[in-house]
């Protein structure tokens, strides 16, 4: 009776820290995310970058995994590519995606919600979707 009850209690735990790590991984997306946006919305751009048209970030490869971001700021003279930063630490995106921010009121270029879904690498069943509103909010569902 002891052995099944804390076999229970081990894979309930094991459920639990998984969600968790995931909602990690979908929380830095967020973060990542708010701050492109922000940088949109409020004009901010790098030196030598004239005439911001706007913000793009989309999801890149990583050591063979789809678990980072590349950050473009789009210039009227150039674009200014960032380093690939890793953001995902235990998933992986389910697709690549590609989102621009405009510049000035930090909406989305295509005038449509975006969802983005992230999937536990050992575990493709545990998901978690962060939706990217039109005019506003990033969240996570």
């Amino acid at each position: 009776m002891i052995v099944l009850m804390a076999g229970g209690s081990i894979a309930a735990y094991l459920r639990f820290n998984t969600n968790q790590q995931i909602v990690n991984d979908a929380r830095q997306l967020i973060a990542e995310l708010s701050k492109a946006r922000s940088s949109a919305a409020t004009l901010q751009y790098p030196l030598g970058c004239t005439g911001l048209t706007g913000i793009n970030v989309r999801s890149t490869v990583i050591d063979s995994n789809l678990v980072g971001l590349e950050s473009t700021t789009l210039c009227g003279s150039g674009n200014v590519i960032g380093s690939p930063i890793q953001i995902l630490k235990t998933s992986l995106f389910d697709v690549v995606f590609d989102i621009t921010f405009l510049p000035g009121s930090g909406y989305l270029s295509t005038g449509a919600d975006q969802t983005i879904v992230i999937k536990d690498i050992n575990n493709p069943t545990v998901t978690k979707m962060v939706t990217v509103g039109t005019y506003s909010d990033i969240y996570e569902n």
